[in-house]
Order: C-alpha cells, then sequence, then structure tokens
C-alpha cells in the first residue's frame, strides 16, 4: 500500500492554515480526494505525531484532526466509517477537546497530560490557558494540583488560594484548596516526594481529580469534589458502630492525625473484633505513623485482605532492614495479583492493524517504521530494561509490533529486546523463544556480535531443572543446551573479534564445566580467559578467573600452579587498584563493614515505601535535587536510606551505586557542614578572649586542631561518606568500568583527605588519574591533578605541588589547542 500523496499534502495545508478552525476545515474538505483504509492510516500515524508532542503549540493541530476525522467519518462508506471513528475518538483521549474557548482547549489537553504524569507540560498549558484567561478558575485549580505533585509548594498554596479567592462557591477550588493545605502539612513532617507521600496516604487518586469537561459518553461525578473526604468528622459517639469508628479513622489517617486514627481503629475492632478492614487500617496507620513492629504484629495471623497484607508487611520489613523477608512477602503479593489477572505481564495494547483489517475485510499493508524510530525506540527500550521496568518495555514492544522492522536485522533487535523484558519477568521460556526468533532472522556469519548476544541470552533462560526428583535426565539434557548456546556464542563472539565478550563466555563455560563435575575442563576454560580479558582491559573478568584458578589449582593439588596464579593474582590487583581501595579480594567484607557503619546512623524513624522501579526511580530523584538544589542534606538521607533498602531488595546494582554515591555525598555536605561550625565555635572561643589554658585544651597544637574538626560529629559523618563510597566501589568492581570507577576513587579521596589521609588520598587519587589519561578524559583529569595540588601543598611538598600545576597547565592548553 503506497500512501496517496495528495491526502498528506491536504493534511499539512489544513494543519498550517492560519485561519480560524472551521474555515480551515471546510477549505481542506473541498480538496479532499476520496477517503478509504489507507487515508486513515495516514491520517492516524499524522495524529500519534502530535500525540507524542506535548507542547503547547501541537495541541492545535490535534483539535483540526480530530475533527476532520469525525467530519470525514460522516461522510465515507460503512467500511471506513468505523475506522475513523476509531482515529478520532483516539486523538480526542489524547487530549483534543471537543470544543471551547483557547483556555479551555489547553486546560483540557493539561488534564489529559497530567492525567498521564506528564506534570511539567500540563503545567504549561495550564499556564498558556491563564495567559489566554487570567481569570479561569479551572487552570487555576488544576495548575495548584499538578504544582503540588512536582513538589511546588509555594506555587500550589498560591494557585490555589487565587482560585478560591476568584470563586469560593466553586467546589474544585475549595477542594483543591484544602487538599494542597493538608499536604503541605503532611510534607513539613515527611521527606518524601509529594506524589509518594498522597500514595501512602490515600490520596493521589484525589490529587490527580482534574477539573476538565467531561468526555463523549462519560459522566461527570461532582462527588469527587467532596472536601469530607479530607475534612475529619467530629468525633463519633461512645455508641457508633465500628463502621463509623472506621470511617473516622480513615479520614483521620488521611490527613495525618495518627494518633486520632489509631484510637479510632482500636474503637472499632472493640466494637466488632473480626472487622478485618479496620485491622488492616489499624496496621497502616501504625506504619505510616513509624511504629513498623506494632504494624506487623496486628497483620499477624489475622483474616485480612491477603495480598494487601502481604504489601504493608513488605514496607515495614524494607523500613526494619529485613530485606530477605521483604523480598518474600513482595513475591506472594506478586503471585496473588498474578493469579488475580490469569497473566504474569501487563495485558497487551491493542493493535490497531489488527482493527483496521477486521473493519476494511481486506488485508492492510502497514508500511514499515523508519530506521531513525526504530534506532529511537531500541534506545528507549534499553533505558527500561536497565532500570528494571520490564513491563513498560513490553507494552512499547507491543506497539511497535503493530508494523514490520525495515530490516531483519532491527527485527532481530526487537525480538531481542522482548526476550530481555521476558526475561526480567521471570518468563524465561517465552524469552527463550524470542532470542530463537532473533537467531533465525540472522543468518551464519551475519552480524555476529548480535547472535552471540542472542546465543547468551538464550543459554541464560536455559532452566536447570534441579531439586526435582526423576528430573536428572532432563537436567542433562538443559545443561548441554546451555553448553551448546554457549559454545555457539563464543564462536559469533569469535568471528567479532569482541575480546571483552569471549572473555566473558569462556568464564560461563568454564563455570558450567565445573558445576558439571568437570575441574581440569573448567581449569582449561579460566586460563583460556586471562589472555582476552588483558587485551579488552577487562580487569574485573581477569582477576574472577585468576581466582577461580587458584581455587581449582589449590583443589587439584598443583602447588606449582598454586604459586604462578597467586603471583598472576596479586599483580592483576595492582593494576585493577583492588590494594589502592583496600579490598582484597573479600568484596563481602567491605560491603558488610560499610553497611554496619551506615544503619548505624539510619533514620530513628524509618520510612517506608513501595519497591516498584517507578516509586524507586521517583524517590532518588527527589533525593538527589533535595541534595544538590536545594542543599537539604539531611533531608535527602531521610530518601536515599529508603531507597537503598529497595534497590537491595530489588538486587539492581546500577541503582544502588547510584543510591550509595548520592548518599556519600550528602554525608561530605554534611561533614562540611560540620567542620564549618567547629571552625566557627574555635573563632569564637579567640574572639572572646578565653583563657589562655582554656584555648590550649581547645586547640593544643594545629594537629590537635585538626583531629577536633575530623572526630567529633564531623569525623562520624566523613566515615559514613567514606562506607558509602566504599561500598559503591565494592559493588562497582563487578562491572569493570575502569573510568566509572576512576571517578568514585576521587570521591573517596577527597574523603579520606578530609580526614586527614593525605597519603591513601595521594594514591587514590594518582591512580584515578592514571585512569583518565588513558581513556583520554581530560577534563576529568585536570579536576584530579587541581585535587592532587591541593594534597601536594597540605604535605608540604611545593616541589611536587609545582610539578603537578605544570601539568594540568599542559593539559588545559592541549585542550584549547
Amino acid at each position: 500500500m503506497t500512501r496517496p500523496p495528495r491526502f498528506e499534502q491536504c493534511l499539512r495545508d489544513l494543519l498550517a492554515d492560519p485561519r480560524s478552525d472551521d474555515r480551515a476545515l471546510r477549505r481542506c474538505l473541498r480538496r479532499l480526494p476520496p477517503v478509504g483504509i489507507a487515508e486513515t492510516v495516514v491520517l492516524r500515524e499524522t495524529g500519534i505525531r502530535f500525540i507524542n508532542d506535548v507542547s503547547v503549540e501541537a495541541t492545535w493541530p490535534l483539535g483540526r484532526l480530530r475533527r476532520l476525522a469525525l467530519t470525514l467519518a460522516e461522510r465515507c462508506d460503512p467500511v471506513t466509517r468505523a475506522g475513523l471513528f476509531v482515529v478520532g475518538r483516539e486523538i480526542e483521549l489524547a487530549g483534543a477537546a471537543p470544543a471551547g474557548t483557547r483556555a479551555q482547549v489547553l486546560n483540557y489537553r493539561g488534564c489529559v497530560l497530567a492525567e498521564h504524569e506528564q506534570l511539567r507540560p500540563a503545567v504549561d498549558h495550564f499556564s498558556a490557558a491563564l495567559g489566554a484567561d487570567p481569570g479561569f478558575v479551572p487552570a487555576l485549580v488544576n495548575r495548584a494540583l499538578s504544582a503540588m505533585e512536582l513538589g511546588r509548594t509555594s506555587d500550589a498554596r498560591s494557585d490555589a488560594a487565587e482560585a478560591l479567592e476568584r470563586n469560593r462557591g466553586y467546589p474544585p477550588a475549595r477542594f483543591a484548596d484544602r487538599l494542597v493545605r493538608t499536604l503541605v502539612t503532611l510534607a513539613e513532617g515527611s521527606p518524601l516526594p509529594v506524589g509518594l507521600l498522597a500514595a501512602e496516604h490515600g490520596v493521589l487518586g484525589l490529587l490527580r481529580t482534574y477539573d476538565r469537561p467531561a468526555r463523549p459518553l462519560e459522566a461527570r461525578d461532582d462527588s469527587l469534589w467532596d472536601e469530607g473526604a479530607i475534612t475529619p468528622p467530629p468525633r463519633p459517639p461512645a455508641s457508633a458502630d465500628a463502621a463509623e469508628q472506621n470511617h473516622y479513622g480513615v479520614v483521620n489517617g488521611r490527613i495525618g492525625r495518627y494518633a486520632e486514627a489509631i484510637h479510632a481503629f482500636e474503637a472499632a475492632l472493640a466494637r466488632d473484633p473480626h472487622f478485618a478492614r479496620a485491622r488492616f487500617n489499624l496496621a497502616k496507620a501504625h506504619q505510616m505513623a513509624g511504629d513498623h513492629e506494632r504494624a506487623m504484629a496486628e497483620l499477624r495471623g489475622k483474616n485480612l485482605p491477603r495480598r494487601e497484607a502481604c504489601t504493608v508487611r513488605a514496607r515495614s520489613l524494607r523500613a526494619l532492614w529485613r530485606i530477605d523477608e521483604a523480598r518474600a512477602e513482595d513475591a506472594k503479593a506478586d503471585d496473588l495479583e498474578r493469579r488475580r489477572r490469569r497473566t504474569s505481564a501487563p495485558p497487551d495494547l491493542p493493535d490497531f492493524s489488527d482493527l483496521l483489517r477486521a473493519v476494511a475485510q481486506e488485508p492492510v499493508g502497514l508500511e514499515p517504521w523508519s530506521t531513525e524510530r526504530i534506532g529511537s525506540a531500541l534506545a528507549q527500550l534499553t533505558r527500561l530494561s536497565a532500570r528494571g521496568r520490564h513491563g513498560e518495555a513490553l507494552q512499547l514492544l507491543v506497539r511497535m509490533a503493530q508494523r514490520p522492522a525495515p530490516t531483519p536485522r532491527l527485527q532481530a533487535r526487537l525480538h531481542e529486546q522482548q526476550a530481555v523484558a521476558l526475561a526480567g519477568l521471570g518468563r524465561a521460556a517465552r524469552a527463550r523463544e524470542q532470542y530463537s526468533a532473533a537467531l533465525a532472522l540472522l543468518p551464519d556469519g551475519c552480524d555476529e556480535d548480535l547472535r552471540s548476544r542472542c546465543f547468551e541470552g538464550r543459554a541464560a533462560c536455559v532452566p536447570d531443572g534441579a531439586g526435582k526428583a526423576g528430573k536428572a535426565g532432563k537436567a542433562g539434557k538443559a545443561g548441554k543446551a546451555r553448553t551448546n548456546d554457549l559454545h555457539a556464542a563464543l564462536t559469533s563472539a569469535l568471528r567479532a573479534s569482541d575480546r571483552s565478550a569471549e572473555a566473558r563466555l569462556r568464564t560461563l563455560l568454564g563455570r558450567a564445566a565445573q558445576a558439571g563435575g568437570r575441574p581440569h575442563a573448567a581449569a582449561a576454560w579460566y586460563r583460556s580467559v586471562l589472555v582476552p580479558a588483558r587485551e579488552a582491559e577487562d580487569w574485573q573478568t581477569e582477576l574472577d578467573a585468576l581466582r577461580r584458578c587458584v581455587e581449582l589449582a589449590d583443589r587439584l593439588g598443583r602447588a606449582d600452579q598454586l604459586r604462578t596464579y597467586g603471583d598472576q593474582l596479586s599483580r592483576a590487583r595492582r593494576r585493577a587498584g583492588d590494594l589502592a581501595l583496600c579490598v582484597d579480594g573479600d568484596l563481602d567484607a567491605v560491603v558488610q563493614a560499610s553497611r554496619r557503619t551506615l544503619l548505624a546512623r539510619a533514620p530513628a524513624r524509618p520510612v517506608a515505601v513501595g519497591s516498584s522501579s517507578r516509586e524507586l526511580e521517583k524517590l532518588l530523584d527527589h533525593a538527589d535535587r533535595l541534595r544538590g538544589a536545594e542543599r537539604r542534606s539531611a533531608d535527602a538521607l531521610a530518601c536515599y536510606y529508603p531507597a537503598l533498602a529497595v534497590c537491595l531488595q530489588r538486587e539492581d546494582p546500577g541503582e544502588t551505586e547510584r543510591c550509595l554515591t548520592g548518599m556519600g555525598a550528602a554525608y561530605e555536605h554534611l561533614a562540611g557542614e560540620a567542620t564549618g561550625r567547629a571552625i566557627t565555635e574555635l573563632a569564637r572561643a579567640f574572639k572572646e578572649g578565653a583563657p589562655a589554658d582554656t584555648l590550649w585544651s581547645l586547640l593544643g597544637t594545629t594537629s590537635d586542631a585538626a583531629g577536633a574538626m575530623t572526630e567529633g560529629e564531623a569525623g562520624e559523618l566523613t566515615e559514613c561518606a567514606r562506607a558509602a563510597f566504599r561500598w559503591a566501589l565494592a559493588l562497582g568492581s563487578h562491572r569493570g568500568d575502569q573510568v566509572a570507577q576512576a571517578a568514585a576513587v576521587s570521591n573517596l579521596a577527597m574523603t579520606e583527605a578530609r580526614l586527614g589521609n593525605l597519603d591513601t588520598a595521594g594514591r587514590y587519587e594518582r591512580w584515578a588519574l592514571d585512569v583518565h589519561m588513558r581513556a583520554g578524559a581530560d577534563d576529568n583529569a585536570r579536576i584530579g591533578l587541581g585535587r592532587l595540588v591541593s594534597i601536594a601543598q597540605r604535605l608540604g611538598d611545593e616541589e611536587g605541588a609545582a610539578r603537578l600545576r605544570r601539568r594540568q597547565e599542559e593539559l588545559e592548553h592541549r585542550g584549547e589547542l
């Protein structure tokens, strides 16, 4: 099917016509050719382009496209009519207002964007609506609600107060004002982002109730603006029944009056000890009040909503750092949800091309996606999978499946990404099918790097069958299938000259041989890892292979090999920087020591949060903003700690490293503030003219003064920063990215310098500088040289400082050239 060029030109003229919508539409209808299924597809694709554009300028073309689709539906044959009606309805649901003034149109699309959590573009639309009509109260109400969820509390209060002042009899204005004031009060007592805080208190649905006209066939529900949901009713009399007491507790819990809520739920249970919902609400109220032990006690052995009880237990267990138990409870909750929905993946989105085929009763051949669109989708899929958001990745893949890819290789890459998402959701058998589908599109000798990844992924999805009686034969077949896939992956990696993949696959084959009880073969595989790992500068894989060589040599009783590989392991550690980091191969010991240090300063009243990837991302973004732009490091740490518990439960090394790095930076900032206070106190003592013996006891020598600033509170905070950075480095050492490690080592060097360990700080910074120089990262190298200059000056080495300064100037001069 080819696109009708005349129809596309008419669409472009319609969207660019500067006249009114009515005149532009009449002119377009006069010039349009006959419209069929092919033109319907073109119209929909044009609409999708503007739907994805969330700018204010894209709102007007959407409205014109909707009117065009619905007008054409009235004039076309019955076959095409249904398709045009669906297109118009789809554009309308995406934000094309049915009709209205400029302010109403902008407000409508802003509401739709906000309902899809695109809050910043929504605020832009509400502001544009107010620019068109400054007295348009619905836009003020909606902007207040969106600003509140974005954490802009002052803007939200201002807009809500102005909306109420303009029209005190308008229910949405009164509701928004009360809701904003309630959430501001809650936010003042919690470091969590407002969205998570509203969800925790059961008012997120109220916060996302926007003031917009009802869509066709959608009944407007004015009960949504009932202030009673967030206004505590009068205290119930002593004779009130259990349901009334429970309602009183729920409303008080929503607005943060936890003591009142707990008292009401206990009164409800006194009336009816078998009131399961009141029991669950009591546990939730204890959890929100920070009493997690009491919350779990209320949930123990009770006949409660099973999935909700599992979720609440998991949150309290994470807050108490009982990570394994929390993971088990979340797994139970997920299993119960899958049983309820009868599926283990998000429901598929409708395939519009199938709908058009059904409407036309004839095949509709959609043109392939463009290469740029496929590339953009693949990049987005990679980001989603890296963050563990496999459900969202599957939804995007379903949309991409509506049209073919332009080449077999790109189609194979889509199959690969679908396999990654399915494997992340625990659907290994389906993932293996997708890897096989990708390999079927890639003939032998073509795209060997992609073939290698697919073979490796398919090997990882082979079930082991271990632990099942009578399954030894199946386990043996599975092991053989895994080994065959790994051999095929290695062959493709060798053809692609990918030394890093070669080293990794040889390691996997060694592990497979070791697991199969063949130590001699395993030793041979591990020895073959060393050369490609060194050529690829994959020092972590080299270290792992050498450790296993040492382990097998000791097991097989080969003293000469044990000595040889032991010496090579020591040299490899020095090259990798493990000794500089004081990580003598026992990464678990570093992690445990760092964990003890950090948990010793965990908040006394831990916050309970959810474990989804979306909630984790919001929490980390909020914590980074508090630490960076707002300079509220203490509040940032109150968010980093629950985020760290979620990261540990999800076993996500990337997000864990990000969280720990943020924690280290926050503790560094707090340590700097504590040091500043100590210096201020010393200066005040001098200024007040304290007696000589008092000054001597405070200061002693210069080294005593430095010790006073690094021991006490400042010293404890700096130790916490050091622990966070070391933990992050221990995690990152598994990934083998030396440039990222060098940046992290520089952070640790600053911490050591603050503690007065200047020799150690200099050693760290020199190792990081060497890595940056080899990688050509001149900007990082210049920063490192500047820090080395400062360290040399503090050590009294002026000659070394001058030498380092000259190197820094040479680098700067080279950068200018």
